[in-house]
């Protein structure tokens, strides 16, 4: 059953900061749509800051497009002052979690309604009102991908010569390659590992799998400028995260259609500097800096795909072990994951690879001539207990400066923000960074607290937050300062359908974010909050194994597409 949303009044927008102009009628019968749900973002601790909903997940146009589950990143193609196409990724996937193989019941198992896709939102302001002329989806659920995180438009300024939009699945599960993805099984005919990076030219429509970017849990594919061909950056947001497992990856190609035609090469960070080869040996509030190099890696070992057989690697092909549960993370049914993100890890370990925590976004260094330094976000792993050595609380943002003329050449690495020098929860420290934006003046930094960051919703606790977004001055990191957190009001309210208790303080995230400043004037972002425990629509799973009765629930997670301006950012 599809569920009609109940919309709240338009006196819930009118609080500080969050602006709604005076006899704006928002309604799904004006010409531009503007959504009448509550603002899921409120203020930090600036006043100047202002925070406009657009759009909520469930939110349908007169044309049929319904704003999908859990929007992540976002992308601004600018056509002129006041108009924008802007591209979202929705991070869906039809492979249940968490799911109970031993004993799958709609109660124990969650699934999202459809795979990944990306909306095409065409933005217009019209009397300093911010609408949706229209939507569609640029890349549909029919194309199998799952889990789209956050993605890049790369453009002239990064030596593409049309506007081609980078997409990327962070995913592990086996899916088959053509009907319903799952069910499938690992190392099956007619089936793939995910985490593929896949390119979308915004000119004529197409979309590319780009199996040389690398087999491994794309969070983000940074295209940089400055150099006479296409460089991309790449982490690894890995599902485990304990040994360090996670490795910054570039792939560099001719031009775009180097890209799009796959005949660049991925190459893989490794530290020049002795006693430096993974995060832990940068200890907390460590000012060391390490120069390093890219070396290339393997084509079948890139492109994860036996040489002219043109299936999946496993382990046994290149003569390793298959992984243990200890190792690597494990799917759905319980089984570590072989493959070729497995083959890539275990070439990376064996040819030296820096080994980070857990990459999330990246964003280059907009002041001009700065474009090869390169702010990476990693989430580190939310460990309980003081700060020390060996262990990751907060985690961190690290800067990486590329030589000028050879992206191959890494001059240094450090610690541009630190947050493992305090234990989790730490008020004024940031909660395992996720996504990125730059801008000449600073670096915006969103939030995606794990559990040991969250606090039971009502909580007195003085330190208790909601996830944030975070404004860090680009030359003095240490004047870090929260614009804006997560209202989670909305959760049990009336259009949550899922019957659960109301999530934990941090449950949902500041999620995707990009300066919008060339199309809506200068400190305006678009950002989007994720409401995972928040459920517009729901429906029993299918009936696929142990006893009988539905394997899972389906489930539309809330979520919301906003505008905020910061003075000065």
């Amino acid at each position: 059953m599809r569920l009609r949303i109940v919309f709240v009044g338009l006196a819930g927008l009118v609080t500080a900061g969050i602006a709604v102009p005076d006899g704006v009628t928002v309604s799904a019968d004006s010409e531009s749509f503007v959504t009448t749900q509550s603002s899921m973002l409120a203020l930090g601790s600036r006043a100047d800051v202002s925070i406009t909903p657009i759009i909520t997940v469930g939110d349908t146009l007169d044309s049929g497009f319904r704003f999908e589950a859990i929007p992540d990143g976002i992308a601004v193609d600018a056509d002129e002052q006041g108009e924008a196409d802007v591209f979202v990724n929705h991070e869906t996937s039809t492979v249940p979690f968490p799911y109970v193989a031993a004993n799958p019941t709609a109660a124990n198992g969650e699934n999202d309604f459809d795979n990944s896709q990306v909306s095409k939102l065409e933005l217009e302001m019209e009397d300093g009102v911010l609408g949706v002329e229209e939507g569609e989806f640029v890349i549909g659920s029919e194309l199998g991908y799952q889990r789209f995180c956050s993605n890049y438009l790369g453009t002239r300024k990064e030596g593409f010569n049309r506007p081609i939009l980078l997409t990327n699945e962070e995913a592990v599960e086996w899916i088959n390659t053509s009907g319903t993805p799952w069910p499938s099984g690992q190392g099956l005919a007619g089936a793939r590992q995910s985490g593929v990076v896949v390119a979308h030219d915004v000119r004529t429509g197409t979309n590319t799998s780009i199996w040389g970017m690398g087999r491994f849990n794309h969070e983000n594919s940074l295209a940089l400028p400055g150099y006479n061909k296409i460089v991309m950056l790449s982490g690894d947001d890995t599902f485990a995260s304990n040994p360090a497992q996670s490795q910054v990856y570039s792939y560099i190609a001719r031009n775009a259609n180097g890209v799009l035609r796959d005949r660049g090469a991925l190459w893989a960070f490794v530290s020049d500097t002795a006693g430096f080869d993974d995060y832990y040996d940068f200890v907390p509030g460590s000012p060391a800096a390490v120069s390093g190099h890219f070396i290339q890696v393997p084509r079948d070992i890139a492109t994860g795909r036996l040489n002219g057989t043109g299936r999946d690697l496993v382990a046994a092909d290149k003569g390793f072990p298959a992984p243990t549960a200890a190792e690597f993370a494990s799917d759905a049914f319980g089984i570590p994951v072989d493959g070729p993100q497995w083959v890539l890890e275990k070439w990376s370990d064996a040819n030296g690879v820096f080994q980070f925590v857990r990459i999330e976004d990246m964003a280059y260094d907009k002041r001009p001539g700065m474009g090869n330094v390169v702010y990476l976000a990693d989430s580190g792993r939310g460990s309980t207990g003081a700060s020390a050595a060996g262990r990751s609380t907060n985690g961190r943002i690290w800067k990486m400066v590329l030589d000028p003329a050879d992206p191959t050449v890494v001059q240094s690495l450090s610690i541009f923000l630190d947050g493992d020098d305090n234990p989790v929860k730490t008020a004024g420290e940031i909660h395992q960074p996720d996504n990125l934006e730059t801008t000449p003046n600073s670096v915006l930094v969103t939030e995606d607290p794990g559990s040991s960051q969250q606090f039971p919703f009502g909580s007195l606790d003085p330190a208790a937050t909601t996830s944030r977004l975070w404004r860090v001055p680009v030359g003095n990191p240490a004047g870090a300062e929260v614009v804006a957190k997560v209202d989670q009001a909305a959760d049990s309210g009336p259009t949550d359908v899922d019957a659960k208790a109301t999530g934990n303080l941090g449950a949902w995230e500041v999620s995707g974010i990009v300066d919008a400043s060339a199309a809506f004037g200068p400190g305006a972002f678009l950002v989007d909050v994720q409401a995972h425990s928040l459920w517009v629509e729901k429906a029993p799973g299918p009936d696929l194994f142990g006893a009988v009765g539905p394997d899972f629930t389906y489930k539309r997670e809330g979520g919301q597409l906003l505008l905020i301006r910061i003075p000065g950012a």
